[in-house]
């Protein structure tokens, strides 16, 4: 029957595990921690990812984890874990709980059990494998580097056409500020020539209007003219009879 002492040890550094995949170690790369500012944060991952190594050979090893370790020690190794746990960002709340668990697994020798060599092994491969990966990512870099460079010309040439054409694009604006010029200069003078016509409008509204008044006048006086003339041929015509009827009576 497996311990609770020990599942519980396993299961706090598992979380831990899952927990360093996640970290951005940017995020910390100007940060010192310590009593004498000795650690890094990248430092102070390593080092936890060290004493997991050692835990999970004990773990592995249940039976020798008991024979060497007491019921408190294991409580003692799950709470300082726990403690890395919950503050694994924040290197100030769990420095004592890290220090205090070197000491402690220190005193089991861990790194001479056989079944550390082996953990040490894997280990081992899981760089090797990580180096494999990182030279698959290094040489498809290379691949997209080739590529840009043989792009490089096209690319160039092509904002070189773009440079042209923008060139010309610029004349044309050119021309067509200049011929806004001229349109507005023209504009005006429409303008000044609009307010002239606008003006003699209204002079020749006026002199109509002068006209029309003056033509009624006249008509009105031709009338009287007409009635005037016809009562002096009336006249004349009387005179004639009176200066022949007084030639006959003479």
């Amino acid at each position: 029957m497996e311990l609770t002492s020990i599942e519980n040890i396993r299961e706090v550094r598992d979380e831990i595990r899952e927990q360093i995949k996640s970290l951005n170690f940017k995020q910390f790369e100007s940060s010192k921690y310590g009593g004498e500012q000795e650690y890094t944060f990248k430092g102070l991952i390593g080092g936890i990812e060290s004493l997991l190594t050692d835990i999970s050979t004990l773990t592995k090893a249940p039976n020798k984890f008991v024979k060497i370790s007491t019921y408190d020690e294991r409580n003692s190794i799950f709470s300082n874990l726990n403690r890395i746990n919950d503050y694994l960002k924040t290197p100030p709340n769990f420095i004592p709980q890290f220090e205090a668990l070197k000491v402690l697994l220190r005193s089991y020798n861990v790194r001479n059990f056989s079944e550390r060599q082996i953990e040490f092994e894997k280990e081992i491969e899981n760089v090797r494998k990580i180096k494999l990966d990182l030279q698959q990512v290094f040489s498809d870099s290379k691949s997209i580097i080739d590529n840009i460079d043989s792009n490089k010309e096209s690319i160039i040439k092509k904002m070189e056409e773009v440079d042209s054409r923008f060139e010309s694009m610029e004349e044309e604006l050119e021309k067509i500020i200049e011929s806004k010029d001229d349109l507005i200069t023209e504009s005006q003078k429409l303008k000044t020539i609009t307010v002239e016509l606008s003006t003699i409008k209204e002079n020749a509204e006026e002199n109509l209007d002068e006209i029309v008044t003056a033509t009624n006048e006249s008509k009105s006086n031709e009338k009287l003219i007409s009635s005037f003339a016809q009562k002096v041929q009336e006249r004349d015509k009387r005179l004639v009879e009176l200066e022949q009827n007084t030639n006959e009576n003479n």
